[in-house]
């Protein structure tokens, strides 16, 4: 039973029924602040997730223009090099990969001395600004056209640099052949023709009655046959420009065209010390169908080509024999010398029109006996291949398509 007074208690009440009004409202609005809060804040999350989102699809988009980017470089003939400003390398396409022979030799390249030409270069007047006019630099045995530019930012701030190849080896060729073919042809007709000029004046010179001078005959008939030879290539030169260089298509046995050459070639490489060796074994049933002429110019370029790089006292060995490649049968015909074989550096030309590697070394002639002979090996649906060891020697091997022996 409660002692305190009726007022007392009825003021305590009262107090105890503000207290709790006021709890009530605290409650509701502690839970309306928390709510509004939570709204707020689960607002904020579902916008900061929105903008991940959007960085990640941006990301995810860069990524994939990165990549579209990096594969039509990758796919580019022209080479392709990106750098930051201190010259390090951040992208190379596999061209300019190629044409350095590796990105290590960047910095020992020529393109690393044009790289530091344009090293102080801090500010462009565009994003993509050319330093200096595109020039013709040696690379990896190659003559390759190089433009160098700067990249900057919208503040005209450099921020890289691009380079951008171009391999113009065979457009350097072309252009020094252009400037010089004339001169050099009128060279090489010079010498049989003052031989030819100067013989026939001897002859006419001597008594009709004078018995003949067989020395001067053969002197002669070895100038004309040199003029025959370059009219020849010429001739075969412009069919082949043309794209008509026609065979003829008759059955020949490859024993045959072996003799004729060794035979027409043999005194003129014993008169220089060098010695013709012949292995013919076993190849009397070796057919093709073909053209004899022109079949026997190749192998005697050949064979002339192995003399005229050959040692003094070396020697010029011509084997044949069948052989399958690839599922088809050849007759192949090899001719190996023991000569100065050939630079690493020259091999990937050999074959080019008019390509004569160290001119010092380089016989008389117009230079392009071996193209003319891997272009009559092709025209008989075969191949003119090589190995060679610089020092050592070389084997060429001549395959034409073996056929069964006609009646």
């Amino acid at each position: 039973m409660s002692h305190l007074p009726r007022e007392t208690r009825s003021e305590a009440d009262a107090g105890l029924g503000g207290v709790h009004r006021f709890g009530s409202a605290s409650e509701s609005l502690f839970r309306r602040l928390y709510l509004r809060l939570s709204r707020q804040r689960a607002a904020q999350i579902d916008g900061l997730q929105a903008r991940l989102s959007t960085l990640q699809q941006r990301q995810q988009s860069q990524s994939s223009q990165l990549e579209r980017l990096q594969a039509i470089f990758a796919s580019l003939e022209e080479g392709i090099i990106v750098q930051d400003t201190s010259g390090k390398v951040t992208m190379m396409n596999r061209t300019a990969e190629a044409m350095l022979g590796g990105k290590r030799n960047f910095w020992g390249s020529a393109l690393g001395t044009l790289f530091e030409q344009y090293r102080h270069v801090q500010t462009t007047s565009a994003e993509l600004m050319p330093l200096g006019e595109s020039d013709e630099l040696p690379l990896n045995n190659r003559i390759v056209r190089a433009q160098l530019s700067a990249i900057g930012d919208e503040s005209n701030q450099r921020i890289g640099t691009v380079m951008i190849l171009r391999d113009v080896t065979h457009d350097a060729l072309a252009l020094r052949l252009k400037d010089g073919f004339v001169a050099h042809i009128a060279r090489e007709l010079a010498s049989p023709v003052n031989v030819i000029k100067l013989a026939g004046e001897l002859l006419m010179a001597q008594p009709e009655d004078a018995a003949v001078n067989q020395r001067l005959l053969d002197k002669l008939l070895h100038n004309v046959d040199m003029l025959d030879q370059l009219a020849l290539e010429l001739l075969d030169i412009a069919q082949l420009k043309a794209g008509s260089l026609d065979v003829l298509r008759e059955p020949l046995r490859i024993e045959q065209v072996v003799w004729s050459v060794v035979n027409g070639m043999d005194a003129a490489l014993s008169s220089r010390g060098i010695d013709l060796l012949v292995m013919t074994r076993g190849i009397s049933g070796l057919h093709v169908r073909g053209d004899d002429t022109r079949l026997q110019w190749a192998l005697g370029h050949l064979v002339r080509n192995g003399a005229d790089y050959g040692r003094e006292g070396g020697y010029v060995a011509v084997a044949a024999r069948g052989e399958d490649r690839g599922g088809k049968r050849y007759a192949l015909v090899s001719v190996s010398d023991n000569g100065i074989g050939i630079k690493p550096a020259d091999m990937p030309h050999i074959f080019e029109r008019f390509y004569r590697g160290d001119a010092a070394q380089a016989p008389r002639g117009l230079g392009q006996g071996l193209f003319v002979a891997r272009a009559i090996a092709q025209a008989h649906g075969g191949f003119l291949n090589v190995e060679s060891r610089e020092g050592v020697g070389s084997i060429f091997t001549l395959g034409i398509p073996q056929v069964a022996a006609t009646g």
